[in-house]
């Protein structure tokens, strides 16, 4: 790997600087942190997000398929 010795020694710094530093989250904490709504809204945006695309990309496949298959 090129810079090798840089990687380490940055490394090392950054080791050094989180060593008495606490972690930046837990999983306890992420739980904590969401409030009594926020499950569910995540749901429905994942959907209202990840559904549109998917009926769009089986409505062409299915289009492809009549055509192929109809004509």
């Amino acid at each position: 790997m090129l810079f090798r010795s840089r990687y380490e020694k940055q490394l090392q710094r950054i080791k050094e600087q989180n060593k008495d530093g606490e972690r930046v989250y837990d999983v306890e904490d992420v739980r904590n942190v969401l409030e009594k709504g926020d499950v569910p809204a995540m749901i429905i945006s994942a959907l209202i997000t990840i559904l549109p695309v998917a009926l769009v990309f089986l409505l062409a496949i299915s289009a492809l398929g009549f055509f192929f298959v109809a004509r």
